[in-house]
């Protein structure tokens, strides 16, 4: 079996709202306006909601009440108001995932901070429309979910040894079905008709330099999972940041440009977007004031 073939057997389960799809469509056309977005925002009263806390919230600081949705809209622009719409659609679609085998609660804080790490790191790095690789960081395990929700029994198979790493688990997922999380969920996006790269960049997630047009791209993904995976216990840790022995490809870190220096200041960065966002986004959270 082929990741697209997994993909097509549980897209009946995994589709996102129409509301979403429309949502995507229109930011992709350049002539679309604010009042066709605020007619299809208003189909859905929770995305309605969420759009509405984004726009009052600590990241926009405003002095009055934002109250409508046309408002809230040419505020946090339309690119913000895709990656909303699709964070929280991709919540609610994933929902009812078994807890033997993720914390979905945990699950989603850690994608939230690497879709913060991401766009974070893109920035450092010059990437034009940083903004997008939010998206990228945000999903970059979406394909994981749909091995737990419709293999339970093989993947079973993969965890059969509880103290394995990451890396381990990979390799398991390659055993186990041919391919791995990553590849699984680059043929979900695709299914999903999301901005083109994306696929790209989360399905070489694992080995970035083999990414045939979006190596940086896929670097930065990469770069950003194994740093939001170490940051994931002081996501409860009210503000604190550890010390974290990284573990990401070191080629494809040097691929990046950076300095080491600009992890610190981009992880304490990231850790307080992560939990003002993760407030907006994932509600069902328990507070972290």
């Amino acid at each position: 079996m082929t990741p697209q073939q997994l993909v097509l057997e549980v897209e009946h389960l995994f589709s996102l709202p129409d509301v979403a799809i429309r949502i995507n469509e229109l930011i992709d056309q350049p002539d679309t306006s604010t009042k066709e977005l605020v007619d299809v925002v208003q189909l859905d009263a929770g995305i309605a909601a969420t759009v509405l806390r984004l726009a009052n919230s600590a990241w926009y600081g405003l002095p009055s009440r934002v109250d409508t949705i046309s408002r809230a809209i040419t505020l946090i622009g339309m690119k913000a108001l895709r990656d909303l719409v699709l964070s929280t659609s991709v919540i609610t679609t994933f929902k009812g995932i078994s807890s033997e085998f993720v914390d979905m609660m945990d699950f989603w804080d850690n994608s939230v901070t690497c879709g913060v790490v991401t766009r974070n790191l893109a920035k450092k790095c010059g990437i034009r429309e940083s903004e997008r690789m939010f998206l990228a960081g945000l999903l970059h395990k979406v394909g994981r979910l749909v091995f737990y929700a419709s293999r339970p029994v093989q993947y079973r198979q993969v965890l059969m040894d509880k103290d394995m790493g990451e890396v381990a688990i990979v390799e398991a997922e390659r055993a186990v079905f041919g391919f791995t999380y990553a590849e699984l969920g680059g043929a979900l996006l695709r299914a999903w008709r999301l901005p083109e790269a994306l696929d790209e960049m989360i399905a070489f997630q694992t080995r970035p330099m083999d990414a045939p047009l979006y190596k940086r791209e896929a670097a930065i993904v990469h770069v950003a999972a194994d740093i939001a995976f170490h940051m994931s216990p002081d996501i409860k840790a009210r503000f604190q940041l550890g010390e974290y022995n990284l573990t990401f490809n070191e080629e494809a870190w040097n691929s990046l440009g950076l300095e080491r220096e600009i992890l610190t200041e981009l992880m304490q960065l990231s850790l307080i977007q992560s939990f003002e966002l993760l407030e907006i986004v994932n509600p069902r959270a328990p507070s972290r004031s």
